[in-house]
């Protein structure tokens, strides 16, 4: 693709994701939406498991590189750990893409990332101690999980701290908990990573890639649909992925997607922690 202004993209799309287990729930869960610029947004048919929103997503980049299209795109689950959690799993001091690899795979007795009723109490027991944790009984009993967290760490991101709402890596069940999709989604975000670097496909995670848009690949945002939904209209996963379209094709992307003058603090979690889509580096 020819190199491009920081902030300009041709294509935005966006998904509301699903922590489910049952490729049924799945398909019933997940919403797919897509606006080119100038146009209004649309729905991209499915239904669609997680497998195959990834390799959505993938056929979609392969054809705008073709193409010289950009793409921005973006899925509603955490796109990081927060560093205490990655130091309790050995990686912290790791770039993210290198942690993320080994996250996935496992590594020195560390169990393979791996979906809600089996990686957290797993985990729990390699790292001796109750960090995910359910609120909700029945789900903590069949996922073999405690009701609450014993863990001196932190589970809240720094960039959770600017973006009101957002909730903790280690909670699992209760009302807008994500740290089950997120668990699930880490490792497709990893498969569609290395598939769009055998393709060619100039994919940047932002901002674990670089704090700035650097005008010449795709760029994959982390969103929190509740941000860019007015909150006149009713959630639905329709909704929540239809209105990340709209906020992105109206907002000043070279400023939101520059964290070169955030400071020291916010650059350094930013590379590890990831960054929500739109909000505000605290001063």
């Amino acid at each position: 693709m020819r190199p491009r202004d920081p902030g300009d993209f041709d294509t935005f799309i966006f998904a509301d994701y699903s922590g489910a287990a049952a490729p049924s729930a799945q398909r019933r869960a997940i919403a797919l939406w897509a606006l080119e610029r100038g146009r209004r947004p649309r729905k991209i048919r499915g239904p669609f498991t997680r497998e195959g929103l990834r390799e959505k997503l993938l056929e979609t980049l392969l054809a705008a590189t073709t193409e010289g299209r950009r793409v921005l795109f973006g899925v509603d689950h955490q796109w990081s750990w927060p560093r205490d959690l990655w130091a309790v799993a050995g990686l912290e001091g790791r770039p993210w893409r290198s942690a993320l690899a080994s996250l996935v795979a496992g590594e020195g007795g560390r169990p393979a990332l791996g979906p809600p009723h089996v990686f957290p109490a797993t985990f729990n027991r390699w790292a001796g101690s109750a960090i995910f944790h359910c609120r909700v009984k029945v789900l903590a009993r069949r996922y073999g999980l405690p009701t609450a967290s014993d863990w001196a760490g932190n589970p809240v991101r720094l960039t959770e701290r600017a973006m009101p709402g957002a909730k903790p890596a280690t909670r699992l069940g209760g009302p807008g908990a994500v740290a089950g999709q997120t668990l699930v989604g880490l490792s497709e975000l990893h498969r569609l990573l290395v598939d769009a670097g055998s393709r060619g496909i100039p994919v940047l995670a932002w901002p674990m890639d670089a704090l700035v848009d650097d005008g010449r690949s795709h760029v994959g945002v982390e969103i929190y649909p509740s941000f860019c939904r007015p909150a006149r209209v009713p959630q639905s996963d329709d909704a929540d992925a239809r209105w990340a379209c709209l906020w992105s094709a109206r907002a000043d992307l070279t400023h939101a997607l520059d964290l070169t003058g955030a400071p020291a603090a916010v650059r350094r979690a930013a590379r590890l922690e990831g960054w929500i889509l739109g909000a505000p580096p605290p001063r």
